[in-house]
Order: structure tokens, then C-alpha cells, then sequence
């Protein structure tokens, strides 16, 4: 990777814009239905996320296979969380009425 104004266009922009969103998803969802599996595929995600776009940088790839793979990634790793949602949902809906009020 080189250095300069490159750098943040390829490097940490996307770093920030794919992990910042994935481990507040997690921890919320964590916190919300009190369970660390949320947590878990928050690290793991976060995880994949990085190396995909370290790999995909270091091996020179174009922005449009980059993106591709990291948009590909978003939606298997969001389909996973949607998979443990479904598992968890009684510990999210009671949750969310607890500590949002919502449907009380």
C-alpha cells in the first residue's frame, strides 16, 4: 500500500465504513437480547472484513472486484446475523420492549 491521500481512499475509509457499522449492529443486538453470540459474529465478521480488503489491496485488485467481494461478504455475513435473529427472537423482541418501551 502506498502512502498518501491513496491510502485513505483505499485503506481506511472502507475499513471504517464496513467495521463501524458491523460491531455497533453486534453490540447493540448483544446488548438488547443478552446474548454474546451477537457479539461473536460481530468479531468474525469484522474479522473477514478486514482481510478481505488487506487481501484484495495487497493482490492489486481493481475497486470494482473490491467492492464486489466486500458487498458479497455484507450479505452473506448479514444473512448469517439474520439466521441467529431468528434463532434469538424472543430474547430480542423482549429486549427492545424493555429498554426501547416500544409495545407495552
Amino acid at each position: 500500500m502506498t502512502a498518501g491521500g491513496g491510502l485513505v481512499a483505499r485503506w481506511y475509509a472502507p475499513l471504517l465504513g464496513g467495521l463501524l457499522p458491523i460491531l455497533l449492529l453486534g453490540f447493540l443486538a448483544s446488548a438488547v437480547a443478552d446474548r454474546l453470540v451477537f457479539v461473536g459474529w460481530a468479531f468474525a465478521f469484522a474479522l473477514l472484513w478486514t482481510v478481505l480488503l488487506r487481501q484484495g489491496l495487497e493482490a492489486g485488485w481493481e475497486p470494482r472486484r473490491r467492492w464486489g467481494s466486500l458487498a458479497l461478504l455484507a450479505a452473506v455475513g448479514l444473512a448469517a446475523f439474520a439466521g441467529l435473529a431468528a434463532v434469538h427472537r424472543e430474547d430480542l423482541d423482549l429486549g427492545v420492549r424493555a429498554v426501547f418501551g416500544v409495545g407495552a
